[in-house]
């Protein structure tokens, strides 16, 4: 087989392969922000809100999302350089009397807010874009090493072989690093 005709099976398997599928859900770039020794996060779930959550929602199943957070020391070699791990869950009910929708946020099994909404666009973009969440809080985390934050967000699940379940999950993303300001 000649190269030319190598280049099309070679450019197929590249794209099963290769680089990552942009319309495959995923975060946005985490922005990390250091307020009074509390890590905030700022980040957008890209293409993770679909017509399938949006009818089971509308269906009046309690549906949505989990976005898992890990806090680390930026050091390669080690093998566990995890130091806080928290999640924040964004769960949406439909009413069908009201013709709302009811979404509430927990972080770490705590309610922190609850929301009501009227528009499917608006019910997306509180699911899907954060501000500024508050994450972590690092007054006691007594290191000289830079910090990370990686996080990502699990969409559900479903079934493989009509018999095994199988979290749906982005891959995780990684915060610039970044230092606690010892005073």
């Amino acid at each position: 087989m000649g190269l030319l005709a190598a280049l099309p099976i070679t450019a197929a398997l590249f794209g099963l392969f290769g680089g990552p599928d942009p319309d495959r859900p995923h975060l946005s770039e985490l922005q990390i922000a250091l307020q009074d020794y509390r890590v905030e996060a700022s980040f957008e779930l890209v293409n993770g809100f679909t017509d399938e959550l949006f009818e089971r929602i509308q269906a009046g199943l309690a549906d949505g999302f989990r976005y898992d957070f890990a806090l680390s020391r930026d050091h390669k070699t080690w093998f566990d350089n995890r130091i806080d791990a928290t999640s924040l869950e964004v769960i949406a009910k439909y009413n069908a009397v009201t013709q709302e929708y009811l979404v509430n946020f927990r972080q770490d099994g705590k309610l922190i807010e609850s929301r009501v909404v009227r528009e499917r666009d608006e019910l997306e973009r509180i699911m899907t874009r954060f501000s500024r969440v508050p994450l972590f809080s690092v007054e006691d985390v007594k290191t000289d090493r830079r910090l990370v934050v990686k996080a990502r967000a699990d969409l559900g699940s479903k079934t493989v072989l009509l018999l095994i379940p199988k979290t749906v999950s982005t891959d995780w993303v990684q915060s610039r690093k970044f230092r606690i300001d010892s005073e």
